[in-house]
């Protein structure tokens, strides 16, 4: 069975990982810059490119402690899309090992990978998933917010994504208003889940077609603190927190049903950081057992950036044939001819 390693540095998370072609991770480790950027509130571009240069080396040699370099048949790394300066540090390491130890190199879209991620799985958790094609696949993080019809491995249709802020985005940007430190929208499920959600303090979030926005609920939220003294905020924290967070997965809730009456399917894959998120993960498995269809979430150690899910899926294309150069472009976007097309209705 083939073995991939797998580098991550699309962002602010620095992840190498050793996965097999069934979605075994036989190893996975990752460094996260929290600490340097929670000052700053967001990321720092410059500061994440120098953190992952600091750490991308030792943890490729902790990997080649679980499997011998014999084992290895590609190497999988993320180049597209993300912040520029992390993806190349990634790629520029990625090129180098394939060259010194004449190994396959394949370059991943992040956002594809997320849509695999609940494949994943660890041997002691026996969760093999055998994909059922076409399936309705839904990336929800910090940087996107996307709905995708697809019918197999690089071949995508991308049916909607945000007009304006992501989901994971609107998430922590209202929780560093409410004072918690970056990332903050853990910290705002956890306080939610306090709650008796008695209070309704955001309207429904409404789009007329399949696309998603939470900018106006971010305003609502600037708005609503403006308003209010610190004491009752203190008083009142809970309540606000579950009805924001109530409204941001309603409209995802809604969003995906109504791509699921377009585009019925057997199975759903589900994808990004904020499918850690407690009310999105219990409203997805009311949701499927209403629509009688199959709804797969990543474990949680796989909800957010991996380079698990970077190994598996580059590890498919490699097995299909479909390998890079040490010419392999780096983009902060999506590159010409992507893994997805628009599909509009």
């Amino acid at each position: 069975m083939s073995i991939a390693l797998g580098i991550e540095s699309s962002c602010d998370d620095c992840s190498v990982s050793i996965v097999r072609e069934s979605g075994e991770v036989l190893f996975l480790t990752q460094k996260n810059q929290d600490q340097f950027h929670k000052k700053f509130g967001g990321i720092v571009p410059e500061l994440a490119s120098r953190q992952h240069e600091n750490v991308i080396f030792s943890l490729i040699d902790q990997a080649l402690k679980v499997v011998s370099l014999s084992d290895i048949d590609c190497i999988a790394v993320t180049n597209r899309p993300g912040l520029l300066g992390s993806l190349l540090v990634g790629c520029v390491t990625a090129k180098t090992l394939s060259l010194s130890w004449n190994k396959a190199l394949v370059g991943v879209n992040h956002i594809e990978a997320h849509i695999f991620s609940s494949l994943l799985f660890n041997k002691a958790k026996q969760k093999k998933i055998s994909i059922k094609w076409p399936v309705l696949a839904f990336v929800v993080s910090g940087g996107h917010s996307s709905l995708f019809y697809v019918e197999d491995i690089g071949k995508a249709f991308l049916l909607a994504e945000t007009r304006d802020d992501s989901a994971g985005e609107a998430f922590d940007k209202f929780a560093r208003l409410l004072g918690f430190d970056w990332p903050g929208g853990p910290q705002l499920d956890k306080i939610a889940q306090n709650s008796q959600h008695r209070q309704h303090f955001f309207s429904e979030i409404k789009t007329d077609d399949l696309s998603f926005s939470f900018s106006g609920i971010k305003s609502q939220g600037q708005r609503l603190l403006d308003k209010k003294s610190k004491a009752w905020l203190e008083q009142n924290k809970t309540d606000v927190c579950a009805d924001y967070q109530e409204k941001i997965v309603n409209h995802l809730m809604t969003k995906l049903d109504q791509a699921f009456e377009k585009n019925p399917v057997k199975q759903v894959l589900i994808g990004g950081g904020v499918s850690a998120n407690s009310l999105f993960r219990k409203r997805l498995k009311k949701w499927s057992q209403k629509k009688s269809v199959s709804c797969h979430l990543p474990e949680l150690e796989f909800c957010i950036d991996n380079g698990a899910m970077i190994a598996w899926t580059g590890l498919q294309y490699f097995l299909r044939g479909q390998t890079d150069g040490l010419s392999l472009k780096t983009s902060p976007r999506h590159l010409d001819n992507d893994f997805f097309k628009r599909l509009s209705y």
